[in-house]
């Protein structure tokens, strides 16, 4: 009788190899025969999923970053009290707990390899281009409840908001000791406060 192969199980393994390997020995080392021995695979098995690393490397951002969001936002809900829904939003976003800090690992190992790889730059710029749609989806909840100044940028808010996502998750991942969940929170708070402040000061 054949034997039955799981293939998304199969590419779990893999995807959770791989990230091991870049993660103690760096992206260099994480070639197709290095992640498919750590797989437990033959080399041509692990070509049979992913031809080349750039290609194996989307996967593992798909695996951590695209599913990882698909869970969260299974089980988000959002706060109907309009300034704390949108630091609910965005504390999403942020590396608060293990899960979240190996996909922002992830992220930005691919960030950087997409800076010399045009196999992967589409996919950089559809995740930045998420990443503004959910600070600009942010802003519209503020702005919806007239919390925003009514002479507010939005689009420049948009930026400033992302800029001060992305800062804080790399800032999470280098100094964790200064930037634990909990002064995350703090900061994300403080950030949303001040901007509606700004509203009742005009």
């Amino acid at each position: 009788m054949p034997k039955i192969v799981d293939h998304e199980q199969k590419r779990k393994l893999i995807a959770e190899s791989a990230w091991r390997i870049i993660e103690e020995k760096g992206i260099e080392h994480a070639s197709i025969r290095a992640v498919a021995a750590a797989a437990g695979l033959s080399p041509g098995a692990l070509r049979h999923y992913f031809s080349t690393q750039d290609e194996l490397l989307l996967f593992i951002v798909d695996y951590y970053l695209t599913r990882g969001v698909d869970r969260a936002a299974e089980g988000l809900v959002i706060s109907h009290i309009p300034i704390k829904a949108a630091k609910e939003i965005l504390l999403q976003l942020l590396p608060m707990n293990e899960e979240k800090r190996t996909a922002a690992g992830v992220w930005w190992i691919f960030a950087i390899r997409s800076l010399t790889s045009l196999a992967l730059q589409a996919k950089k710029d559809e995740l930045i281009d998420g990443l503004h749609y959910l600070t600009k989806a942010t802003l519209d909840i503020l702005a919806q409840a007239q919390l925003l100044p009514p002479a507010v940028d939005i689009q420049l808010e948009t930026l400033r908001l992302a800029a001060l996502i992305e800062g804080l998750t790399i800032l999470a991942l280098l100094r964790p000791e200064l930037y634990a969940p909990e002064t995350v929170e703090q900061i994300v708070i403080r950030h949303l406060h001040e901007l509606c402040s700004r509203a009742a000061d005009g």
